[in-house]
């Protein structure tokens, strides 16, 4: 019974150390929300292969005290309903092995005892597991990620029903020449079942993890746990004969089998598409509302022509001098209200009394001892990061390269360094809607580069796809 727990801690052991390998999905954002699953791939087929085992993680008794590993392999075919459910039918094939060598009951027969039970006159058995064809429901978990733009492993638990067509054979052990114990080993015996293949009701149950490769392959590491609705999958039903082979008195012990496995899962349909299964509609729903605001804002067109903070649309006084400091409308601060804006009033706080005033603010009379200690405020500081350098891209590609990466490296820091900086990221697509949408993929991938990669916060970047102003593989950075 030990080395049975032994096998299914080292299963287990093999399945949690497979899972180290984290392959990250490709994210797209352009499946509005709502819109239903034909802007998805749901379809896929799958191949396998591991190891088969009769007996279950979840322990119990079975019928033989050496259960034997082998391997098996199958296929799968898995339509994906919604982001946490799709129907998968699975269909493995492969080999059951097991013994008596380490026997699980040794009673004294005759006196002696025996290091094989006389009353299970079975020793070994090898069932040849035709298919096992099941149709499971898959609970997938973790699709709608709020801590992680992209879904880089999605666990699964499965739970169906299915046919088992197998035939077993077992070595059985007939009394000595002598008529009496012990008994010996004949040849090989076909269970009952008179050549034929015997077909059974299994449950599946099984876990597992899916790993996105690319946009068309996932790997899949699974365990699933098989509980058969009889009790001749080992060709040897459980009795406990203890007066002797020939008693019949049985005690119902339905067989299980199980299968650990690794495999890959091909996505059919349009690679432009993303699959169902891996994509994170909170992600998605968050990237489209920013576009919106992106379009909205290159909608809108806010610029400030004097460079004074204040859009053109809501400014008052669109001529403002440089470095002169204005209210929220747009116009130049003037705190005493001389007529002499505070940028060059030399008289910040000029008396009543004492105006009006010179060209320089100051007042006919002397200035109060309190005005005298007033200081002028500082000049509005500016942006010194200068001209930045543009990144190109090739054919149709939005993933950013090294080169590229390292670029926006060196911007971040810019930024750091003069935190009052905002910039555009600025692209020049065709006027074809597969071209302007090339350049929204590749101003977004920047602009969220530098948000997530260098922690430049959102309200200092913007976007705008320009079309006709430029090289449609070039992206310019430009300071505001």
């Amino acid at each position: 019974m030990c080395n049975i727990y032994k096998k299914h801690s080292a299963f287990l052991a093999i399945f949690m150390a497979l899972t180290i390998s984290v392959c990250a999905q490709t994210y797209t954002d352009t499946i509005k929300p709502f819109s239903g699953t034909k802007g998805f791939r749901t379809w896929s087929i799958g191949i396998n292969g591991g190891v088969l085992f009769p007996a279950v993680a979840m322990g119990g008794t079975n019928n033989f005290s050496n259960p034997q590993i082998t391997l098996g392999y199958g296929i799968d075919i898995k339509y994906q309903w919604t982001h946490w459910f799709a129907l998968q039918v699975d269909v493995i094939r492969g080999k059951l092995k097991g013994n008596q060598d380490n026997a699980l009951d040794n009673r004294p027969s005759g006196g002696s005892t025996v290091a094989f039970p006389e009353f299970r006159n079975v020793k070994s058995f090898v069932t040849d597991l035709h298919y096992a064809a099941s149709l499971n429901g898959v609970f997938t978990l973790g699709n709608i990620n709020w801590l992680s733009v992209k879904n880089k492993i999605i666990p699964y638990v499965a739970l169906g029903g299915g046919i088992a067509s197998y035939k077993p054979e077992i070595v059985t052990r007939v009394p000595s020449a002598n008529g009496g114990a012990p008994y010996t080993t004949s040849a090989q015996h076909l269970y009952q079942s008179n050549g034929n293949s015997i077909n059974h009701f299994f449950v599946p149950v099984g876990m597992g993890l899916k790993f996105n490769l690319s946009r068309s392959i996932n790997l899949d590491l699974g365990y699933r746990m098989h509980f058969v609705d009889a009790d001749d999958l080992d060709g040897y039903d459980y009795a406990d004969r203890r007066n002797g082979p020939n008693d019949i008195g049985l005690t119902l012990h339905k067989d299980k089998f199980s299968y650990a496995f690794l495999g890959l899962e091909f996505v059919l349909g349009n690679k432009a598409k993303p699959q169902l299964m891996f994509d994170n509609p909170a992600a998605r729903m968050n990237s489209n509302l920013q576009n919106q605001i992106d379009v909205l804002r290159s909608m809108l067109d806010f610029k400030d022509t004097d460079g004074d903070g204040v859009m053109d649309q809501f400014d008052k006084e669109p001529n403002t001098p440089a470095g002169c400091p204005v209210d929220t409308h747009g116009v130049t601060r003037d705190t005493d209200g001389d007529g002499v804006p505070d940028c060059k009033d030399q008289q910040l706080i000029t008396p009543t009394e004492c105006q009006p005033v010179d060209a320089n603010g100051v007042g006919k009379c002397p200035p109060p001892e309190c005005c005298t200690q007033i200081k002028a405020e500082p000049p509005v500081a500016t942006c010194t990061v200068g001209d930045l350098p543009s990144l190109s891209f090739k054919g149709n590609a939005a993933t950013l390269s090294a080169d590229a990466k390292a670029i926006l490296a060196s911007v971040a820091a810019k930024l750091k360094e003069s935190p009052i900086c905002t910039i555009t990221v600025t692209g020049y697509p065709a006027a074809s809607k597969a071209s302007q949408a090339v350049c929204n993929k590749r101003t977004d991938a920047i602009r969220t580069y530098l948000m997530n990669n260098e922690g430049i916060s959102a309200d200092r970047l913007s976007v705008n796809c320009e079309v006709g102003g430029g090289d449609a593989n070039t992206i310019d950075l430009k300071v505001k």
